[in-house]
């Protein structure tokens, strides 16, 4: 394994094998190649690159865009306003503090917002999305090609938002409960291994938990946990087209 240091270099990059790679407080951007790398990027304003192996990114200070590559990848944004991208491979992408943007690329996804307004997108796969603390907004995908869906799992009314796949809106859906919708919790469960998410959730919640269905196609886009937390149970009459946005 290599440890390698980086100074006074506006780029820089690992070696094929497994390697750890820490910045500087300067701005770079740092490639890891191959192998199972662990790149830290401190302060500054960083573009960390995983590419091949499972990677561990880690943005620390700074605004920073982290890249998963291939493979399966944690990637953790660290303080201020971060942009992640998960891409391919089962990933569990973090956005930290601050006002982050995260996206899962393909395969089944775990993201996690953490503190601010973050905006997730799981794009292909069955992903499990969870917002964290402050007003967050959800990008669910009509994902035909693929016949995917994703679990939001701490969505709250009147906090955060939805945002509808083009062309949607809240008058061309249904929000249905799993048994109204005729959806089999513990087969939804398994659609969504393997992944990096603990996906008891879905089970847990029963017959009750929340399905999206387009009401033309009887498409189902997306799924809701009933429980987002301790003490606040969400049914079908909760959400209301406040909580929805059009794209």
């Amino acid at each position: 394994m290599a440890n390698i240091d980086i100074a006074n270099t506006p780029n820089a990059q690992g070696t094929e094998g497994d390697d750890v790679i820490r910045d500087t407080d300067g701005g770079r951007r740092t490639l890891g190649l191959g192998g199972n790398d662990r790149i830290f990027g401190r302060g500054g304003n960083d573009e960390l690159f995983g590419n091949l192996g499972r990677d561990s990114l880690d943005g620390e200070g700074g605004f920073d865009t982290l890249y998963g590559g291939k493979d399966a990848d944690s990637l953790d944004g660290g303080l201020d306003d971060d942009i992640l991208f998960g891409n391919a491979g089962t990933d569990t992408v973090r956005g930290g503090s601050g006002n982050d943007q995260i996206f899962g690329g393909r395969d089944n996804d775990w993201l996690l917002g953490g503190d601010g307004e973050d905006i997730l997108s799981g794009d292909l796969g069955f992903d499990v999305l969870t917002g964290g603390s402050g007003r967050d907004r959800f990008i669910i995908q009509d994902e035909v090609a693929t016949n995917t869906v994703d679990f939001l799992n701490d969505f709250f009314p009147g906090e955060d938002k939805i945002v509808l796949p083009k062309g949607l809106t809240f008058a061309d859906i249904e929000v249905l409960t799993f048994q109204a919708a005729g959806l089999n919790p513990v087969f939804v469960e398994r659609q969504f291994e393997p992944s990096p998410s603990p996906f008891n959730a879905i089970s847990s919640g029963s017959d009750l938990n929340l399905a999206l269905r387009v009401k033309s196609t009887n498409r189902i886009i997306g799924l809701l946990d009933r429980n987002p937390t301790s003490g606040v149970r969400l049914t079908a009459a909760s959400l209301t087209a406040a909580d929805f946005i059009s794209s």
